[in-house]
């Protein structure tokens, strides 16, 4: 009994690998097709059409990823990844949207990626999600609570009083690995890293954007004052015509 017991496992394990193996292969060709012309063949950012991006493409192998739901130091969930996969990081940057990819391929592509840091990765089973509480009401009080926030945290030295990425520091501000980067102007949500609903701004605020100037307001705010910053953005710069208090 014992015996063939130890044949099943093996012979499921053995199935279990055979999957992963086909996984990885399908996610290394998609990868090679689309990624790697920005992204590198080894996934270091060192693709043959880097060097002419103003927005540099993520080195995959330090497993800092700008996008994420999780606490900081922690790399992202796969849902993550497929969320940036599929609407990309904003129209001012040269990662598009990969919406017309099928879903096997995009879980694919993100097998293979996690392949280049495997440490990282490897405790991906640990990382703990930022927690979203519900979406506070858009009332005047929480809208000049938020406008207080915005002064106080000094988000205007980079995005300007008036958001327009104006502020006293964009002309020095570089990502970590020296590069120079600019804020997005607030009024215009289709540059925004993430995604421009509430949700996703209160996201990026709580996690803030590895790598670049942006830092994660989690245990700067607490979740109610996060969702007044959030409101005082999107009444006063993201979506103004739709988004009044009440």
């Amino acid at each position: 009994m014992i015996k063939k017991r130890f044949i099943l496992l093996f012979f499921v394990s053995s199935f279990l690998l055979s999957q992963d193996d086909d996984l990885l292969v399908i996610g290394k060709k998609v990868y090679t097709e689309s990624c790697a012309v920005c992204h590198g063949l080894s996934g270091k950012g060192d693709g043959v059409v880097a060097g002419n991006l103003e927005v540099k493409p993520r080195n995959f192998t330090d497993g800092k990823f700008k996008v994420r739901s999780t606490r900081s130091g922690q790399v992202p969930l796969d849902e993550d990844l497929y969320r940036i996969l599929s609407r990309g990081m904003g129209h001012d940057n040269a990662m598009p949207t990969w919406s017309h990819l099928p879903p096997n391929s995009k879980h694919a592509v993100i097998e293979y990626i996690k392949t280049f840091a495997p440490k990282k990765f490897s405790r991906q089973h640990r990382a703990k999600v930022v927690p979203m509480s519900p979406r506070k009401a858009n009332t005047r009080e929480s809208i000049a609570a938020g406008k207080q926030w915005y002064l106080d945290i000094e988000c205007a030295k980079c995005h300007g009083m008036n958001g327009h990425a104006d502020g006293p520091s964009t002309k020095t501000l570089k990502d970590s690995w020296g590069n120079k980067i600019v804020p997005p102007d607030l009024s215009k949500p289709w540059l925004f890293i993430g995604g421009s609903e509430a949700e996703d701004i209160y996201r990026t605020l709580s996690t803030g954007l590895t790598g670049s100037a942006m830092p994660a307001l989690e245990g700067t705010l607490n979740e109610d004052q996060t969702w007044d910053l959030v409101n005082f953005l999107m009444h006063e710069f993201i979506d103004p015509g739709n988004y009044a208090p009440r």
